[in-house]
């Protein structure tokens, strides 16, 4: 064996066990990272209920159907808690890494905006359990909100021009 056939042979050889190394580190961060969201799910069920949230169910799952080039793909979307407060419902997502959580992130709220779309509850909870705080999200998609605000005024304005038209056609009537 020659020394670059020793050299490559050695260059290999710690490749490999750098990869083994590598694995066994993302590895034992995966761990910790999901025993940190277990341990932090759990407390948040203490949290909501001292808020005066009521628990329905956890880990609520709901299938949604992609229709990628005319063919179905199934997918299955599961809520951390699904909860309930004077009458209305909250998909409620605990988080619990070290860094910040902003709402307002793309990411996070395409995911709130997933649950928000599939569950359609009342509102998303954000709860961040490392600082120990709750965001209510809620969304307004296309002006629906304000959409059903004026189609109400403008029935309640149309009832009341009716009420007034009918009065007066009817005092003309009578001959008043």
């Amino acid at each position: 064996m020659t020394v670059k056939d020793a050299f490559i042979l050695g260059l290999l050889l710690g490749g490999i066990v750098l990869l083994y190394f590598l694995k066994a580190w993302q590895s034992s961060r995966s761990r910790k990272r999901l025993k940190r969201a277990r341990k932090g799910e759990a407390e948040a069920v203490r949290f909501l209920e001292e808020r005066g949230y009521t628990v329905i169910e956890a880990q609520k799952k709901k299938t949604i159907i992609t229709w990628i080039n005319g063919k179905p793909r199934r997918n299955r979307l599961s809520a951390d808690y699904y909860v309930k407060k004077g009458g209305r419902t909250y998909v409620a997502e605990v988080k619990t890494g070290r860094k910040g959580i902003r709402p307002a992130l793309a990411g996070t709220r395409r995911q709130l905006l997933e649950y928000y779309l599939a569950f359609k509850p009342h509102g998303i909870l954000l709860v961040d359990m490392e600082k120990g705080c709750l965001h209510e999200i809620g969304f307004e998609i296309g002006g629906e909100k304000n959409e059903t605000k004026r189609l109400i005024i403008i029935a309640a304005v149309a009832g009341l021009l009716g009420f007034l038209c009918g009065a007066v056609l009817f005092k003309k009537a009578v001959g008043g």
